[in-house]
């Protein structure tokens, strides 16, 4: 016996087709690979605003430390090496102080002075 399979449209490219499986959903394997790359695309982009100065800032922390635990820093050396304030990911709790501190993964940093920051690895 043979099963009707009615025809289907491809979300990606708009064409009518026959499927082959009853789960087949796409025009063809490129279609499917198109539209999921388009779709994760366009999350990405709508996620740059926040994600690209987050990982500006974690690549900036990892070359200010190096291999060091901890450093103190000038607030413009920070800026000037294009370090945002406006962003981190979570606050940290420093178990030294138990106060909360802005972090930027396994980062966190405070204000030592008016002028000088204290950049933690929390590694």
């Amino acid at each position: 016996m043979k099963i009707s399979i009615e025809k289907r449209i491809c979300p990606y490219s708009g064409v009518e087709f026959v499927p082959k499986r009853t789960n087949q959903v796409f025009l063809n394997s490129e279609c499917r690979i198109a539209y999921n790359n388009r779709k994760h695309n366009e999350k990405r982009k709508h996620l740059a605003f926040i994600n690209k100065p987050l990982l500006q800032n974690n690549n900036i922390l990892i070359q200010i430390l190096g291999e060091k635990k901890e450093v103190i820093v000038h607030k413009e050396f920070l800026r000037g090496a294009g370090f945002s304030f406006s962003v981190f990911t979570n606050f940290q709790k420093d178990p030294n102080t138990n106060k909360l501190y802005y972090s930027i993964y396994n980062f966190y940093y405070f204000k030592v002075d008016n002028d000088h920051y204290k950049i933690v690895n929390n590694g």
